[in-house]
Formats: C-alpha cells, sequence, structure tokens
C-alpha cells in the first residue's frame, strides 16, 4: 500500500523569513492570488511546496532581469 507524504504547512510570517520579505507582502500576494494559500479559522496556511515553487519561480526571473539585480546590489550597500 501506498502511504501519502504529509505536506509541510507554514504560517504566513514563516513564509516571509523564507522569502526574505515583510508579512504584509505575502499577504498581499495571497490576495492576489500569486501565492497558493488554505484558508483556516486561525489565518492562512501555505503549503511549503508552493513555496518552494514560488520562490524558484521569482530567483529566475530576477537572473533574467537586469533591472533586479540592480535593485539588490543597491540593498545590499
Amino acid at each position: 500500500m501506498i502511504k501519502a507524504k504529509p505536506h509541510k504547512v507554514l504560517a504566513a510570517g514563516d513564509v516571509a523569513d523564507l522569502l526574505g520579505v515583510s508579512y504584509q507582502y505575502i499577504d498581499r500576494l495571497a490576495q492576489e492570488g500569486k501565492l497558493p494559500f488554505q484558508q483556516t479559522s486561525s489565518g492562512r496556511i501555505f503549503l511549503e511546496e508552493d513555496v518552494v515553487a514560488f520562490k524558484r519561480k521569482r530567483d529566475q526571473k530576477a537572473k533574467k532581469d537586469p533591472r533586479i539585480k540592480l535593485h539588490k546590489r543597491a540593498k545590499q550597500g
């Protein structure tokens, strides 16, 4: 018999820490439908696999867009 592997779930604050952004930005991404989530009675939860996929896609976009590279360099100092 095949057993399903349980999904790791993350709270919005954990997602924000993982992506290096604010909690408010995670909220906006969720509201805009750019970051999948599930609503629970205590708030939103995010599947780790969805967050990792979002991060991978975001990082690939950053590699292709020189404006993002300049912005990152400016933030670093």
